[in-house]
């Protein structure tokens, strides 16, 4: 992967040859995956943390899906376009997420006016298959159709 990522890095404007489609974004999303691919095999095979709980946050937390309408700080995150309608934040929230998520922290980051109708949204979603609810845990997990809903969702508000 270190020769494509230094041929890309090398080779700006030189490879692209033809076609009136910039390539720039096309070639960052592609060696910001293969960086933090890099990244998250060095702490993974060579990390000196006191747990292998540590270690697997640390990979995980690299290998995060960047969603750029999200914005997060700490254990909150907002959608950062308000028109969005509830039923796509939550998607959109779950595909930026590595891990199951709580309803309430669903809940805290849509202002959802109320659980119940947060979870009735998620209920409709599960049988839709978009995300997997656990109503006795209150987790959330979006799946492969909800995911490729979620980048539906950013091509259009982005």
């Amino acid at each position: 992967m270190l020769p494509a990522l230094y041929e890309i890095r090398s080779n700006r404007n030189v490879g692209h040859v033809g076609g009136d489609v910039n390539p720039n974004h096309m070639d960052s999303v592609a060696v910001l995956s293969m960086a933090n691919w890099i990244m998250a095999e060095l702490v993974r095979v060579l990390h000196q943390l006191p747990s292998m709980d540590e270690a697997q946050v640390v990979v995980d937390a690299i290998a995060e899906r960047r969603v750029p309408i999200v914005w997060q700080d700490g254990d909150v995150k907002r959608v950062l376009n308000p028109k969005m309608k509830l039923p796509e934040q939550i998607l959109v929230l779950l595909a930026s997420s590595p891990d199951k998520v709580l309803a309430n922290d669903l809940l805290r980051w849509t202002e959802c006016s109320t659980k119940k109708y947060l979870k009735m949204l998620l209920t409709q979603l599960h049988s839709q298959r978009k995300l997997e609810f656990n109503k006795f845990s209150e987790e959330a997990t979006i799946l492969p159709p909800g995911s490729a809903q979620a980048q539906e969702i950013l091509a259009k508000y982005v």
